[in-house]
């Protein structure tokens, strides 16, 4: 992978690792994400796959792999200072990310609330970059089971988020 390969990748797929991060991690933590991810994959580019089509599987694999090494130090962080409440910290200092909280932590609600086989459907169907056929392969099944599959975890999305309104709204009433 050349210089301009490389930058061509980043600029593609640096809101999409942002994405997928942001489920899992504080907007400022998912800057980090992708920071970590492409430092990796520039270190990493001669050892890489050589064919193009498969490096957007190959970033999220080690975007994967950098979202859990931040999840484990932000465990480790939150012992050693009895858990404090990194989100209630940030927004402390600046009162402007509450919007992105919200949204945030209403996201990360819904995705704890999936099973692993629900996430891992999630990251392949809506957070990369591969078409029905190639997603399908990937997950081992066909193209039929893996449209139905993404329809199930559409609507079950949107079960989830529905209610996470709603007790949203009775929580404020």
């Amino acid at each position: 992978m050349g210089d301009d390969e490389f930058k061509e990748l980043y600029g593609r797929m640096r809101q999409q690792v942002f994405s997928f991060a942001a489920v899992r991690l504080s907007p400022e933590q998912a800057k980090d994400v992708i920071n970590s991810t492409f430092e990796i994959v520039w270190k990493k580019r001669d050892s890489g796959p050589s064919d193009p089509a498969e490096w957007p599987a190959w970033v999220f694999g080690i975007a994967k792999n950098q979202i859990l090494q931040e999840a484990q130090r932000i465990r480790r962080k939150h012992h050693d200072n009895r858990f404090i409440d990194e989100s209630a910290l940030d927004m402390a200092r600046d009162p402007d990310i509450a919007e992105i909280v919200a949204v945030s932590d209403t996201a990360r609600w819904v995705w704890r609330q999936l099973t692993p086989a629900e996430q891992h459907l999630l990251n392949v169907a809506f957070l990369g970059t591969l078409d029905k056929t190639g997603a399908a392969g990937l997950l081992g099944i066909s193209v039929t089971a893996y449209t139905t599959r993404v329809t199930r975890l559409r609507q079950r999305i949107a079960s989830l988020h529905a209610d996470n309104q709603s007790g949203e709204e009775a929580r404020r009433a």
